[in-house]
């Protein structure tokens, strides 16, 4: 009796490792010899995901994204978190392959199997002395990458940078920042990693809500305060556009010390006053933006100085997709999201006082 094949083929950076690592099952039947079945052993990935912040939902996106590759996933969570809150609430759905453990981030703290994993993606570490960052730098050795998740902030924009002009990885950083302060550490390392630069992050789960700046006002009628001109692009990525950019260091060969900015190429369109009325549109309602001086005191989530990121390179050189998701498809579930928040009127005490020095 026929029986079909089943085979499992490995590639890129995967096939590197695993190549002299497979277990090969053969069967021999006489009158009908079965084919062989060959299987790759999982490669194993660490996730150290922090507790709060912009980034926080990109552990969770990104161990689903891992599992797709049939990577054995663990996720290292700080046990000082609130299990009732996104996306600490949705561990429970994420697939059998991941496991989440919660531990505390505090002074002894070790990694899980002495950090001997394949890949290890940092979505935590910020200073080097902390109690975390000093156990990875010590002890944390991946067989593959060390891809650590800081952020564009770092970046120091010169007085001459063109406007609507992108930033991209060659541009200078301010050393003194404790996100720049780790690349730097975990570069005296000697371990194989790359380091990934992420702006502004909406999407599900996400523990923070940049755009409520807009929808609040909208919701309750308020003027839109928007530091002047208003053209100011602004880099938005959708988290699963994150973790999508991000796995792809498991497919492909990585030259270590590369720099990639996060985003996609969506995420250029927008500048201020657009994303604005992208909103309004969704939340039906009128934008009532009010340009204010650039120096003025507000909750504006942003930067009142145009600062966005070209993510180009991640096309390149790693094969991202660059994303598949745009703010105008989502924004609706952005209205749902607040919304569901309680839909809270915001402070708007700074707003009065820079309303004072609009412009248009």
């Amino acid at each position: 009796k026929e029986r079909g094949s089943h085979i499992i083929y490995l590639s890129g950076a995967m096939a590197a490792t695993y190549g002299v690592a497979l277990v090969v099952s053969v069967t021999l039947i006489l009158l009908g010899a079965s084919s062989p079945v060959v299987e790759a052993l999982s490669p194993t990935s660490l996730i150290i995901n922090g507790k709060g912040g912009g980034h926080v939902a990109i552990g969770f996106h990104l161990a689903k994204e891992l599992e797709k590759r049939n990577h054995k996933v663990t996720i290292i969570q700080n046990s000082d978190i609130d299990p009732n809150k996104p996306p600490f609430n949705q561990y429970s759905t994420l697939p059998d392959a991941v496991e989440v453990k919660t531990v505390d981030f505090i002074e002894g703290f070790t990694l899980p199997s002495g950090g001997e994993y394949d890949y290890v993606f940092d979505n935590n570490s910020k200073a080097p002395s902390g109690p975390v960052e000093t156990a990875v730098l010590a002890s944390a050795r991946p067989r593959r990458c060390y891809a650590y998740v800081g952020s564009a902030g770092i970046y120091e924009k010169p007085a001459s940078h063109p406007f609507n002009s992108p930033l991209n990885e060659d541009m200078p950083v301010t050393a003194s920042k404790a996100c720049a302060e780790f690349e730097t550490a975990l570069a005296a390392t000697g371990v194989p990693h790359v380091f990934f630069r992420c702006q502004y992050i909406y999407g599900p789960h996400c523990g923070k809500h940049y755009l409520d700046y807009f929808l609040g006002r909208m919701e309750h009628g308020l003027p839109l305060p928007i530091p002047s001109p208003g053209t100011q692009r602004v880099s938005l990525t959708d988290v699963r556009d994150v973790a999508s950019q991000l796995a792809r260091v498991t497919d492909v060969e990585t030259k270590s010390g590369s720099i990639y900015n996060v985003g996609t190429t969506n995420d250029l369109k927008w500048n201020y006053v657009e994303l604005a009325g992208a909103l309004a549109s969704a939340a039906g309602k009128k934008a009532d933006v009010k340009l204010v001086d650039p120096a003025a005191k507000t909750d504006f989530p942003f930067r009142a100085v145009e600062f966005f990121v070209d993510s180009s390179k991640s096309v390149e050189e790693l094969g991202f997709s660059g994303g598949e998701r745009r703010v105008e498809d989502y924004a609706k579930e952005l209205v749902k999201g607040y919304l569901a928040r309680g839909a809270i009127r915001p402070d708007t005490t700074k707003d009065e006082e820079a309303l004072k020095g609009a412009v248009a």
